[in-house]
């Protein structure tokens, strides 16, 4: 019997491929595009790793290009963790996180790619979602934890969030265990149908001493119909969105670039999520190459009462935040409203003319918030 983690070939950059096979005692070698000037960095690796598993009965052949040392460390311990049949170790973060208040954009990294994630602070998006769901090959879970663990732990995720979207089941709820007390803040629960799922989600993370938060996905019509019993059901639960790709599956539709077919569950999931008065995140947008499609997205997202939506290239993110910005017109309307509302509301009265309307309560939260996107900038 033989196992197989990470990858190479010609085309494969900052991984390493270690092949596992039984043997009478611990040994290994190993071929680097490095050599020799990593190489004794390399051996000292191998041989910590394996002395943290026993130096058990394995002999690792290993083919490196250009791996990280996190990237050594996620693979070698997917490596042992595979061939003794362990689960992958908990980690521990001093830091988590967290969000500034802004989640206009989350970009999708795949979570067994140790080639993009650790660029994926680099290219300012309110948060990062470390993917372990469906851009990872069933037969390649337990190395994508791996490489998550070590990434929510070893790197520095800057101002973005971090997300990590686990899969649903036991899956999930074991790879929240070993993530839960990491620098991660926040779980995206994919397929989620009810609140009870919730509950015992949350009743998990309480037991192992996890402080994240958890945002479910709404991926069928039995989760879209209980979004907001799924809303209010934990104070754990941050956001809802939309799954529109196995949403429109479920129901038997054709997707559209109007997304006609999903108009009623958008509508929903958006009216429980304020209800809820938790975060209504829109869904991501397949398409990155024209950039104002991108942004003529966010923009319309933003209009329909949206806070963010979802990226899957790099390129999207300055599009989508700019989508997100008010114009200067609204903006200086907002201003308008927030001064002459504060104004009147010291002198005992409720709501104030600007421009020839009324400005309420309503108005002038709707324009606060308005003034508080401006601050978020660019970044």
């Amino acid at each position: 019997m033989s196992w197989v983690v990470g990858y190479s070939g010609a085309e494969v950059r900052a991984d390493v491929q270690i092949s596992v096979e039984p043997a009478v005692e611990f040994g290994y070698r190993f071929v680097s595009n490095c050599s020799p000037l990593y190489d004794q960095a390399i051996r000292e690796q191998i041989e910590s790793v394996a002395a943290e598993f026993g130096n058990p009965g394995l002999f690792l052949d290993c083919v490196d290009s250009g791996a990280l040392p996190m990237t050594w460390a996620a693979r070698l311990t997917a490596a042992f963790c595979v061939a003794l049949d362990l689960p992958i170790p908990a980690v521990e973060s001093k830091k988590r996180y967290l969000t500034r208040g802004l989640r206009r954009s989350r970009l999708y990294v795949p979570g067994n790619t140790p080639k993009l994630i650790p660029n994926a602070p680099l290219f300012g998006a309110d948060a990062v979602i470390l993917d372990l769901e469906e851009s990872v090959h069933a037969s390649r879970k337990t190395e994508a934890l791996a490489m998550v663990a070590m990434a929510s732990t070893q790197l520095d995720w800057g101002e973005s969030e971090l997300m990590v979207r686990v899969n649903s089941g036991e899956r999930g709820r074991a790879e929240m265990q070993v993530l839960g007390r990491s620098g991660v803040a926040t779980f995206i629960l994919p397929k989620i149908e009810s609140a009870n799922e919730v509950a015992e989600i949350d009743a998990l993370l309480t037991e192992s001493g996890s402080e994240c938060l958890v945002f479910p996905l709404l991926e069928s019509a039995l989760g879209v119909e209980n979004a907001f019993d799924i809303a209010r059901s934990s104070t754990r639960v941050t956001a809802i969105s939309l799954g529109l790709e196995d949403y429109a599956a479920d129901i038997g539709a054709t997707r559209t670039v109007e997304q006609t077919e999903s108009s009623f569950a958008r509508a929903r999931v958006l009216n429980a999520a304020r209800a809820a008065k938790v975060m209504p995140l829109a869904s991501v947008f397949p398409r990155f190459q024209d950039l104002s499609e991108v942004e003529g997205y966010a923009r319309a997202s933003r209009s329909a009462g949206y806070e963010g939506v979802g990226c899957i290239h790099p390129n999207q993110i300055e599009a989508v935040h700019r989508g997100f910005m008010p114009t200067d017109k609204e903006l200086a309307h907002a201003h308008q409203v927030v001064d002459a509302y504060e104004a009147a509301e010291r002198q005992g009265s409720g709501a104030v003319g600007v421009d020839g309307s009324m400005a309420d309560l309503p108005t002038y939260l709707r324009s606060k918030r308005i003034v508080e996107q401006s601050r978020g900038g660019n970044r």
